[in-house]
């Protein structure tokens, strides 16, 4: 077991979580949360007799959070319902995942575990594994190293299940030089295009064809709803300039505040790891730790040792140094123990729930308090942040107050000194200004805000910005008049008639050709040219994919004779295409290499196919329970 898992272990990280689990959830949900999330964890679902908590649910779900935000979307792009849902279905799958795992014995060592953090790229330093990296990087992602282990630990093990499911698959020889021969076959193709903007100048849309379109498309042409708002704003920031501070002051608050910036004492210490563990007995563990005992009693070098002896794959490689760390960094065994040894001196053998520690004491950082002159720049700058959070709290309180109780905006802005300000037309696409936030919207377009014309309550831009904002002016959503939409109609009927048409030539024109009419005359009847690709593949470059797909879906054509297909481009152009010559990659020649990649290649697809199928069929046979 690595020191890691130990430090994951210990009273203190363990409460570092809990506050920081906390500050996420009052950021989140509020207050009230906060009893909620230390009140018992109700389940979201039941997969097999085992529960998802939601306290699981809301943790995996704030995790996908951090990465749609990492990938600079906002908060207000994120479709939380979509995301709590796949969030949900993600988590019953691992658990069906797990529960097959389990079932077929595998499994992801401790020392494997090991291996492949020390391997990880991302962990090192100059290519070296380095145990502060490994915790900055998972920290960033918001994994403990315990959390980060247990799910590094199952995605191992579902990567076993996966490849143990998709070794199954295999080609035989025959299959791949076929399906290598369909792969590589080439047809002979030529297509006739029916460009829809040649045909415009024979299409008329008449007045009456654009009134019943308009009247039966009312819903195409509606305007959206609109307000006018008026709003005032309070920013903590701009109250910044507001504070006075005097030395007398500043002094105060670093007496009272002089804890923060205290630098508790800290402790160098170095360790050898002995495990215990299902291969290694408490006895063998303990005979092993005091063989190394012994040796250093008798002058051996502790970091040489550690290098040798030590299975904490996070400092055996550093002589066993875990560097300098505070109170509840490790264990209370370890914890106590180191904190009362003397400066080099040598522990005696101590029991953990890991196995078996020699500690040594390298060095002691003695706590210590700076000098107010040493920090007055940043108490002077938390000063000013501390007095203008206080008047922003009790500011934006009684804008909330004053918001309920006023008829207007002036009370408010006469009473705090606060500017009335407009957003100009608002709807509900806006994405400027104030109106960029949803809840804005949300509150501008509510019924009581909307209709009753009142104030609206306090708004959370974030938490350093309030507003609160009045609908001044509405415009319902409203049918455009015909006359603003006319051109739009007539084009758009244009459009889909000169569509209609070339599909309607399209047709005649397959007609004619496979009742024998001959394709040069057929081309000269309706104006058009043959486009001739000879030998084209199935990602043959400089055709419409969707005159290749048709292509290469219609029957192989008889010997002298041709096949004919249709097929509508995406800009709307119709083709008619005829496929005259089928060839095949001979089914032999093929290099052995070649034909072992092929069937590699033809193998991995099939396997991954096969461990979707196993993965819906684990869904069907499983019990599932979801709690609405």
């Amino acid at each position: 077991m690595s020191i890691q898992n130990m430090r994951d272990k210990s009273e203190g990280l363990v409460a570092k979580i809990i506050v920081f689990m906390i500050i996420i959830v009052f950021a989140l949900f509020g207050m009230g949360s906060i009893t909620t999330f230390l009140a018992p964890v109700p389940k979201v679902a039941t997969v097999n007799g085992t529960d998802i908590t939601q306290q699981e649910m809301e943790l995996a779900v704030e995790r996908n959070r951090r990465m749609m935000l990492a990938q600079e979307m906002s908060l207000d792009d994120i479709d939380e319902d979509m995301l709590r849902q796949n969030v949900l279905k993600d988590l019953i799958n691992r658990a069906l995942l797990i529960d097959a795992a389990e079932e077929l014995g595998l499994g992801f060592s401790d020392a494997a575990l090991d291996d492949e953090i020390r391997a990880t790229p991302a962990f090192q330093l100059d290519g070296v594994f380095d145990p502060g990296q490994f915790q900055l990087v998972i920290g960033s992602a918001g994994f403990s190293p315990l959390l980060y282990r247990q799910e590094m630990r199952r995605d191992k093990t579902f990567q076993q299940l996966g490849a143990a499911i998709s070794a199954t698959a295999f080609y035989t020889e025959g299959e791949v030089l076929k399906s290598s021969s369909l792969a590589q076959q080439t047809r002979d193709i030529a297509y006739l295009r029916i460009d829809t903007e040649t045909l415009i100048d024979d299409i008329e849309v008449s007045e009456e064809e654009v009134d019943l379109y308009y009247n039966s498309n009312t819903n195409l042409y509606m305007t959206e709803e609109s307000v006018e708002l008026s709003f005032v704003e309070i920013k903590r920031d701009d109250l910044l300039g507001e504070i006075d501070v005097s030395d007398d002051a500043l002094m105060v608050f670093y007496e009272d505040t002089k804890a923060i910036y205290a630098e508790d004492e800290r402790r160098q210490v170095a360790h050898i790891l002995i495990e215990v563990n299902d291969e290694v007995s408490q006895e063998e563990a303990l005979g092993t730790i005091q063989e190394v005992y012994e040796k250093l009693q008798s002058g051996g070098n502790f970091a040489e040792l550690a290098k040798q002896y030590s299975q904490d794959p996070g400092s055996a490689e550093v002589g066993g140094d875990l560097g300098y760390n505070g109170a509840g960094t490790f264990v209370a065994e370890f914890e106590e123990v180191s904190n009362n040894l003397e400066l080099n001196q040598l522990s005696e053998p101590v029991l953990t729930e890991f196995g078996y520690h020699l500690i040594k004491l390298l060095g002691v950082e003695l706590a210590q308090t700076p000098d107010f002159l040493d920090i007055k720049d940043t108490l002077e700058k938390s000063y000013r942040e501390s007095e203008a959070e206080e008047i922003f709290v009790n500011r934006s309180a009684r804008l909330s107050e004053l918001a309920y109780e006023s008829a207007d905006l002036f009370e408010l802005s006469e009473e705090l000194g606060l500017e009335i300000k407009q957003t100009g037309k608002v709807d509900r696409s806006t994405n400027e200004g104030i109106a960029a936030n949803a809840r804005v919207l949300d509150a501008a377009f509510s019924s009581d805000v909307l209709l009753d014309r009142v104030n609206s309550d306090l708004i959370e831009i974030n938490p350093n910005h309030h507003v609160v904002v009045r609908v001044e002016a509405h415009q319902p959503r409203e049918v455009r008049p015909l006359v603003d939409v006319s051109a739009d109609i007539q084009n758009a009927l244009v459009e889909e008639k000169s569509a209609q048409l070339a599909r309607e030539q399209s047709a005649e024109i397959v007609d004619l050709l496979n009742t024998g009419s001959i394709t040069r005359f057929v081309a000269d009847k309706f104006g058009l040219e043959w486009v001739v690709v000879g030998q084209a593949g199935r990602n043959q470059l400089g055709l419409d994919r969707e005159i290749v797909v048709e292509a290469f879906s219609l029957p192989r054509p008889a010997e002298g004779s041709k096949t004919v297909g249709s097929a509508i481009l995406a800009d709307g152009d119709a083709v008619v295409l005829s496929v005259t010559n089928v060839t095949n990659k001979p089914k032999t020649g093929m290099a052995e290499t070649e034909l072992t990649s092929l069937a590699r290649v033809l193998a991995v697809q099939q396997g991954t196919h096969d461990y979707f199928e196993f993965r819906e069929t684990l869904g069907e046979d499983g019990s599932i329970d979801t709690v609405n």
